[in-house]
């Protein structure tokens, strides 16, 4: 059953979900750019002193496609694969040199607190009580009989010596 409603409701959250996606992916490069970037950015917004705005996304085939995007110097573009679950980053500075960046989307799992503090063991590879027990008990035997043998031996080896 064809329900407008529902439909035009889930085409506003798909928008709202890549918008809050493009504002995380926005606010993530921006950190790995470093200090010279921030340094830019900050001239370029005090000159400009324009709200900024969100990341508008670029929708290519493949990373041919993004590679193959016409980017202006001093302006970055943002392109999310069609196909793939990649999004693309190509940036080109002042003199036309520019930068291609390829990244990744992948599920983040949720931790608890509880399991990020409690570091992974591999049991494995250590020794299960059974075992440890058998293995001293020889130890304690063999120790045992050493002790009850003679010592005739070692006095065979000091007088031939």
């Amino acid at each position: 059953m064809y329900n407008p409603m529902l439909n035009q409701q889930m085409a506003q959250l798909d928008q709202e979900y890549a918008q809050r996606k493009a504002n995380i992916m926005q606010s993530f490069y921006n950190q790995q750019q470093g200090s010279d970037w921030v340094q830019q950015n900050t001239q370029t917004t005090q000159r400009s002193q324009t709200p900024s705005q969100n990341v508008n996304w670029i929708y290519v085939s493949g990373v041919d496609g993004a590679k193959n995007q016409i980017v202006q110097p001093g302006q970055t573009a943002w392109m999310m694969d069609n196909n793939e679950p990649y999004f693309y980053v190509k940036s080109v500075d002042g003199v036309g040199s520019s930068t291609f960046r390829i990244f990744q989307f992948a599920e983040v799992q949720e931790v608890s607190p509880e399991q990020a503090a409690q570091p992974q063991i591999d049991l494995s590879q250590y020794v299960q009580r059974g075992e440890f027990d058998a293995l001293k008990a020889q130890l304690e035997q063999l120790a045992n009989t050493q002790k009850k043998q003679p010592q005739k031996a070692n006095k065979g080896v000091e007088e031939n010596g």
